[in-house]
Order: structure tokens, then sequence, then C-alpha cells
């Protein structure tokens, strides 16, 4: 199988739900392309929302994974040649994604994101792990979308991406986000993208050209499915770093809403439950 999207829902059972709310609007708004759920449900996943994938595909609870750092094991789960992943608390709201598609298949990864020397991060200090670990930069993103392929190039780039997790588990646990001493992907990732100087992986991600843009910090969003509308207003430039304190706003139009938190709850169930209908499912 050629291409596909690549979804992910593990540990809790709500995640399947929304997994199964993106694969509706996969199907809606890009019908040409087959989803596939990876999960860890030794029985499957319940036949109502097993029916909105393509592929299943069961992946062994492994305790060395904890939560979203199963994302290291999707290279050898998924069953396509190039491979679109995104987070079950997405949908795919407008049908221009082919645009990213294109984009991606001249690299073996890619993902959206900034090369960044300085700052704060999940709760550490850029410039000291930059200086630290003698890189040029730290790629600061949020990997809720990120496209790869079954090249050897990308063969290798996860083994020794999962080859420095492995090695650094305990130096890069963080206290900020889900708990004390618990983990985050997109730190791991970030580093070892700087490691291997690959901010030609990253794909551009601005205006009307978004490819995935979060609700985080967003004080309106205004999406349409019949049109393909879609609207998030982000709020940024803080003072102080106060996020009450916002200086600038900005219009994006993404493919693909990451509804972090589910928020705004309205508009997600609303998109959910429209896509669910469309889908030929219920709402």
């Amino acid at each position: 199988m050629r291409e596909g999207y690549l979804t992910l829902a593990t540990g809790d059972q709500k995640y399947v739900a929304m997994a199964a709310n993106l694969a509706a609007s996969v199907k809606t708004m890009d019908p040409t392309r087959r989803i596939c759920l990876v999960h860890d449900i030794a029985a499957g996943p319940a036949a109502e929302h097993a029916r909105f994938f393509d592929d299943l595909v069961f992946l062994d609870p492994d305790p060395r994974y904890p939560h979203v750092m199963n994302k290291l094991r999707l290279f050898r789960a998924s069953p396509y040649e190039r491979s679109m992943f995104v987070d079950a608390d997405c949908l795919l709201v407008k049908r221009d994604v082919d645009r990213y598609w294109d984009h991606a298949r001249r690299l073996f990864f890619c993902i959206t994101g900034a090369p960044q020397r300085r700052g704060e991060w999940k709760g550490v200090r850029l410039e000291e792990i930059v200086a630290a670990r003698a890189l040029p930069y730290i790629v600061q993103m949020n990997a809720g979308v990120f496209f790869f392929d079954k090249s050897e190039a990308a063969a290798r780039f996860f083994a020794e991406f999962e080859d420095f997790y492995q090695k650094e588990f305990e130096t890069l646990a963080i206290s900020n986000y889900r708990g004390a001493n618990s983990h985050s992907f997109e730190l791991y990732l970030g580093i070892f993208l700087g490691m291997k100087g690959l901010a030609s992986a990253l794909m551009p991600n601005f205006g009307n050209e978004s490819w995935m843009v979060s609700t985080w910090r967003a004080p309106f969003c205004r999406f349409d499915i019949a049109s393909g509308r879609s609207e998030i207003f982000k709020l940024g430039r803080f003072l102080f770093g106060l996020p009450v304190l916002p200086t600038s706003i900005t219009r994006l139009s993404p493919t693909f809403a990451h509804f972090i938190g589910l928020k705004p709850r309205a508009t997600y169930e609303r998109l959910a439950g429209e896509f669910r209908r469309r889908a030929g499912g219920c709402a």
C-alpha cells in the first residue's frame, strides 16, 4: 500500500473514539487514501470505531515506551510505503492536503517546526541543552502531524532516534509534562533533529499554507466542512511571558486542526459529529 494516514491510540480507550473522529474526517476530506489505527487493545477496538479505519495494527504494550513515546515505534508498525502520522485529537478540516503530500514525498521524514537556540520549552532551557550538547539548534515543534517513508534513510533515522531515546531515558525526563519524571516525544525529537542537522526536514507552516495548527491559545476558531473554510486566530508575543498579555494575533488556515485538550469543546464535537455523519457512521 503506497500512501496512508496513521494514528495512535494506546492506554485510555477515549483515544480510540477520538481516532475514529479523525478517521471520519479523513474519509470525508481525503477519501482517496487509507487510514490505519495503531492500538494496544488485545481484543481489537469496538466495531463502532473500527469501521472508520481501513487497516488496524496491534502494538504490543511495552513499558519502555510510555504513552506518546510509542510514536517511536510507528516506523515498524505502519503498513504504508509513505505515512502521514496524525494525532488522534486532530481533524482534517480542508481538502488541500495533497500539497503537503507533494512536498513531503521529496523527504524521508518531514514535520513542522523551527530551529531554536534559546528560550524555555517543555520546562527546560534550550540554551543550556544547546551548549551542553554542542548543537547548532533544537527544533521546536508540535509533533501532532509528521511524515515518513519506508526508505533505508528513514529506517536509519528511526533506528538512531530510538537508540538515542533509550540512552537518554533518564537524563531527559522532565517534570512539567504529564507529571514528574515523564517524557516528551517532542523534546527528544527536537534535540535529535538538531544533532543530525535536519532543518531541511521542516515543512513550511504559515498563513493559508498551514499543515497543522493547534487550538492552544486560540481565542477564535472557525471551520466549515462544506466549503473547506478553516481559520484559527493565535495569540503571541506575550509581555513578560504572561499568557494573559498578548501583543499580537495571527490568522492561520490549517489543513489539520489540532484540538489540544479537545478545546474548544463545542467546535470539536460539532465537527466530529458532522464528519461521522458524512462518513456513514453515527454521531
